[in-house]
């Protein structure tokens, strides 16, 4: 029984320093900053780093609120908003068209205890394709600059 607990606390620190992320403990490939800066904050200097970097936005889940209003309990904040720019969509897609599984970029916001966290899935930098490689590469820059910004303080 002891051997299970010891074998995760083992695979979880030896997972911690491949992650490309402000916050320790999230999946490889993910990238997280947290804030103490409100969440309406949080949520207002999202939606200006998405424009800003000439995103447009073009979904937005509302998980945490939906969740509290319709069994009217208390509920923390989640929020997810989906973004596109057709002009990389359409770099991406000459590239590689199975590559549309990847849209639209998406960033999550969460509300745990007294921090904010704003969490995005980065694209994959190891595929077959130098060229797909190199975008993702790129793109994966903007969605960083887009997290950091909303949780700057």
């Amino acid at each position: 029984m002891t051997s299970r607990p010891l074998s995760i606390v083992a695979l979880s620190l030896l997972l911690l320093p491949g992650c490309a992320s402000h916050a320790p403990g999230i999946p490889p490939g993910f990238y997280e900053a947290s804030t103490r800066k409100p969440y309406a904050d949080v949520m207002a200097e999202l939606e200006l780093a998405i424009t800003e970097h000439n995103f447009r936005i073009t979904g937005h889940n509302h998980i945490g609120s939906v969740i509290r209003e319709r069994d009217n309990i208390a509920f923390p904040d989640y929020d997810t908003l989906q973004f596109c720019n057709l002009t990389y969509a359409r770099q991406m897609l000459e590239i590689s068209p199975a590559a549309v599984a990847y849209m639209p970029c998406n960033i999550s916001v969460r509300q745990q205890g007294e921090l904010v966290y704003v969490t995005t899935h980065l694209l994959p930098t190891d595929t077959p394709d130098a060229r797909l490689n190199a975008f993702f590469t790129r793109m994966n820059g903007e969605l960083k600059k887009i997290v950091d910004f909303a949780a700057e303080q």
